[in-house]
């Protein structure tokens, strides 16, 4: 679960060029990455949840992979699978190649202050439990909350870089962000609501 030992900026920056050209799909995506490991999965998926990426619906593709990926965390999978539905999404290549790009080296100083420390925080059973952390974040990035994902992508993207370098801290940072991100998105659903309400009740 920890990923490679070569960089995770590195891996991001390449990954367009090693995807066939055109419109890939989220299975050519795991099919390049092959056994990198479940933490770069997450860490390349979580990505466009934060970077807004035009043209398609990055919020619902990459959040119903993620909770799929999340799901068979909890069950303990060593291989990610996911359902030819969501499999064979297409994803322009020039649009994941600008994501990439801006998100890179961002990535790249994120990875500097990574260590190896708390290791407890990714035992098995915290694995399963990340894993469900990981299923609802997930679920809330693939709703239209307006304003939702990027709180929700952050808490993904700490436990991510967290598992791939068996940083238990950035773990934490991410389960924290989760909370923190969770509580966000409840208040902006209900606060829709409201406005909702309140615009039939004037109309």
């Amino acid at each position: 679960m920890s990923g490679d030992n070569l960089s995770l900026a590195y891996a991001l920056h390449v990954l367009p060029d090693r995807l066939p050209a055109g419109r890939p799909t989220l299975n050519d995506i795991l099919s390049a990455l092959g056994d990198r490991g479940l933490a770069l999965i997450l860490l390349i998926f979580s990505i466009p949840a934060i970077i807004p990426t035009p043209g398609i619906p990055a919020g619902m593709i990459f959040g119903s992979a993620l909770a799929l990926i999340g799901g068979q965390m909890v069950v303990g999978a060593k291989r990610v699978r996911l359902p030819s539905s969501i499999a064979q999404r297409h994803i322009g290549q020039d649009v994941l190649r600008q994501v990439f790009q801006r998100a890179t080296p961002i990535i790249e100083k994120l990875e500097r202050r990574l260590n190896i420390r708390l290791a407890g925080v990714m035992s098995p059973l915290a694995m399963r439990v990340i894993g469900g952390v990981i299923v609802v974040m997930a679920v809330l990035i693939a709703l239209p909350i307006p304003f939702g994902n990027t709180l929700l992508g952050l808490a993904v993207l700490a436990l991510s870089l967290g598992l791939a370098r068996q940083d238990g801290v950035a773990v934490l940072v991410g389960l924290s962000l989760a909370i923190l991100a969770g509580g966000v998105s409840v208040a902006l659903v209900h606060g829709s609501l409201w406005l909702f309400d309140t615009g039939l009740r004037v109309a």
